[in-house]
């Protein structure tokens, strides 16, 4: 199994529960991470191998909410007040498609003896790059990456702090191949603290 299959996996999995709401809530993170984290366990990877279905998991929930929710909702809209909405809305999908994605696949390729906070970064720069890719909003995407770090720390001897900064500089490093643009809206908007979590970024990006 590669990348895509483990993408298309992911969607099989979460889109049923995508289509159910019509978008994706706070509570439907968990759903969303379970069957992430699921599916990277029945692979039976390890290794280098599981850090990449991680990555191809966290690419599989994103594209598959922003085909299913964002994009859908902002074709849908037909005023000024009904776009504001629906792109709000799908921003809050996305972000929790996000936070979901990163407990999902880091807590599945954890288990495959994956570092965590190499799991972290990895699965967060993904997040970023793939909302960019199917034109969501990134930086719902960075602080739900970040948020979704937060949580996956519990539990583990990595501390929330690291956690957030290492969701952060993926973030941050993902936008910034978009563009010096993108990599300054992701940088405002994981700047001070998120959850009660101050985030330092640990980035090269300037």
């Amino acid at each position: 199994m590669n990348e895509r299959d483990i993408g298309a996996r992911v969607r099989d999995s979460i889109i049923g529960t995508i289509r159910g709401t019509g978008e994706i809530t706070e509570a439907a993170v968990g759903t969303l991470s379970g069957a992430i984290q699921r599916a990277l366990k029945e692979t039976g990877a390890t290794g280098a191998t599981a850090a990449e279905l991680g990555v191809g998991a966290a690419k599989g929930a994103i594209r598959t909410v922003g085909d299913v929710v964002g994009l859908s909702a902002l074709t849908a809209a037909d005023s000024v007040s009904t776009t504001a909405k629906a792109a709000s809305q799908a921003a809050s999908s996305i972000g929790n498609a996000a936070k979901a994605a990163v407990v999902g696949a880091v807590r599945g390729s954890s288990e495959a003896g994956v570092e965590t906070l190499e799991a972290i970064s990895t699965t967060s720069r993904s997040a970023v790059s793939e909302a960019s890719a199917v034109g969501a909003d990134i930086t719902a995407a960075a602080v739900g990456a970040v948020e979704g770090a937060i949580e996956v720390a519990k539990g583990t001897s990595v501390s929330a702090e690291d956690a957030a900064a290492a969701a952060a500089t993926g973030a941050v490093d993902a936008a910034s191949t978009i563009g010096g643009a993108a990599a300054e809206r992701v940088k405002a908007a994981l700047q001070g603290t998120i959850r009660g979590v101050k985030v330092v970024l640990k980035t090269t990006v300037e």
